[in-house]
């Protein structure tokens, strides 16, 4: 299929007949009417004749019965799969182009939407999943991050001509949240000034395949300043970003272009005139002082505190962490989990960026019945499951840029005697280099693409070790390996790492320190002719071209 012209698709104002794709299909869409579909929510897939939804989760909470609303949905117009995403957005796949304008409408009717969460958008808008409860969390980010969202969003017919790529925003104040916000192009990063809540912010960060970290704009505004704030960065990117080359379009290639402080300026001017402008006060959130630690931590679980039951600022109350393998779920899945944040939690779910799901306001004396309950189900709380934790994008199995199919590389790995040693470990894999499941930012990652291995060129996985983002460090490519070898590839980096490691070393630290060519060739000679070092050579076929 040829690229589409995409700008002068958005010059035409992005139009949509949702009407003849319901009573035509899809063979009559052009590859600009695929990508103004996609500003929509509706992706192509690999597939003719069906399409992928990504519905916006602002923040990652979704309601009981909106759960068991997407759930039906799944059911009626996809195969009763429902895929998390490490944006706290939610996929169904398999939708047929008549079904999608019925989908359209069903999210609407349960208040949810599809608006903006695929092509050059301001994409869903992260919240860290335990904000206002988890002793990281200096206060509730959720209404700012919500309230920037629908704001933005309400503009999206305008916006979405003009944003030269996509946006992605996070929120959050917990030392994870730290390091979402240098990946993403813009982070808010929850704090406390002379008892004020605000946010340090911080933009221009990306993976992907040319990967940049981001950079500090300013080390604090007052919580009603950072709708200003937003709407700031949105406006430089506009004004200084290249709408005409979509290759180069991202925020991240305006700050380079500028250079830092250009564009720190840039914002900043921005920024002051941005605040001038009326707009509603923030919805008030209350800045809970924690109990005393010694209270909350004596007062124990069933099974006490763990990686997925983990304490809040009130005694008594838990956040626990239900574990999604890959981020997959059946619509029965999601129902059972929904009834249970009814009787167990505060009635709502938290997607979580590792594609899990997150209950909120446990009481302590309900864990037990909550474990219980998912033990009936192939579902456990994190850190509890037979088998190993993995991320992953859809691939290639469904995604029409994926080379390799991701979900099939995670399965390999769920009994990984290294990984069952290490369960914290993050493994995450993605189907191609647009770093859909963040293999730049994992302990282990791989990324889909062909590779020459022992002098043959096969479907594979480039590894990237090294990432230590509290260092401003992402992971780099260490080696390659053919599909069939990453469970062996996999073992090999978690042993030899458990070898060299000090007190206290994620798997990034220990190859920083020894240095990833070195750590490389241990590989290598663990691994013989089915590990090749460093990346790819320059020689090498080419693979399909990514997103812009």
């Amino acid at each position: 299929m040829a690229a589409p012209d995409i700008p002068g698709i958005k010059r035409a104002g992005l139009p949509v007949d949702l009407q003849r794709l319901a009573e035509e299909g899809d063979g009559w869409l052009k590859p600009e009417d695929r990508y103004a579909l996609k500003t929509h929510g509706v992706c192509t897939q690999l597939q003719d004749g069906v399409f992928m939804v990504r519905v916006r989760i602002p923040g990652g909470v979704l309601l009981a019965d909106q759960a068991r609303g997407l759930a039906r949905l799944a059911r009626s117009h996809a195969p009763d799969w429902l895929h998390l995403t490490t944006r706290q957005s939610i996929e169904l796949h398999w939708v047929k182009a008549a079904d999608v304008p019925d989908v359209l409408d069903g999210l609407e009717r349960i208040g949810l939407s599809s608006r903006s969460a695929c092509g050059h958008t301001l994409r869903n808008v992260m919240a860290s999943e335990d904000a206002g409860l988890g002793l990281d969390e200096p206060f509730d980010c959720l209404p700012d991050a919500r309230a920037v969202s629908d704001t933005i969003v309400a503009r999206s017919a305008t916006l979405n001509c003009e944003l030269p790529s996509r946006l992605n925003f996070a929120f959050g104040g917990s030392p994870r949240c730290r390091e979402d916000a240098v990946l993403n192009d813009g982070g808010f990063i929850s704090m406390l000034r002379d008892g004020q809540a605000g946010y340090e912010i911080w933009a221009g960060g990306s993976l992907g395949k040319a990967p940049r970290l981001g950079i500090q704009l300013i080390d604090f505004v007052p919580r009603e300043d950072v709708l200003a704030a937003a709407e700031a960065l949105v406006e430089v990117f506009i004004e200084h970003g290249d709408l005409d080359h979509p290759a180069k379009g991202r925020l991240k290639f305006v700050v380079e272009a500028m250079g830092d402080d250009a564009f720190r300026a840039a914002w900043l001017e921005a920024f002051s005139a941005a605040r001038l402008r009326s707009r509603p006060e923030p919805a008030p959130v209350e800045v809970v002082a924690p109990d005393d630690a010694r209270e909350i931590l004596r007062v124990l679980p069933p099974g006490g505190w763990s990686v997925g039951v983990r304490p809040q600022r009130r005694t008594g109350k838990a956040l626990v962490t239900v574990e999604v393998p890959m981020g997959d779920l059946t619509s029965g899945d999601l129902e059972r989990i929904a009834d249970l944040s009814e009787r167990t939690a505060d009635g709502a779910m938290t997607l979580s960026r590792d594609q899990d799901i997150v209950l909120r306001d446990v009481d302590l004396g309900r864990v037990a019945e909550l474990r219980e309950e998912l033990q009936l189900t192939a579902l456990h709380i994190l850190g509890e499951s037979p088998v190993a934790s993995i991320r992953a994008c859809t691939g290639s199995a469904v995604c029409a840029l994926g080379i390799t199919t991701a979900p099939d590389a995670g399965v390999s790995l769920l009994n990984s005697p290294a990984l069952a040693r290490n369960s914290t470990l993050r493994v995450q894999i993605s189907g191609c280099p647009n770093s859909c499941a963040q293999h730049q930012a994992g302990d282990i990652g791989l990324a889909g693409s062909k590779v020459r291995v022992n002098g043959k060129t096969r479907d594979g996985y480039q590894v990237f070790l090294g990432a230590d983002l509290p260092a401003l460090q992402i992971g780099e490519v260490a080696g390659r390996v053919a599909t069939e070898d990453v469970p062996a590839a996999v073992d090999a980096v978690v042993g030899n790492w458990e070898s060299m490691r000090r007190a206290g070393e994620s798997i990034g630290q220990t190859v920083r320190r020894i240095g990833v060519e070195a750590f490389a060739l241990s590989i290598e000679a663990a691994m013989h002719e089915r590990w090749a070092s460093g990346p790819e050579p320059a020689d090498a076929p080419a693979v399909r071209a990514g997103r812009s």
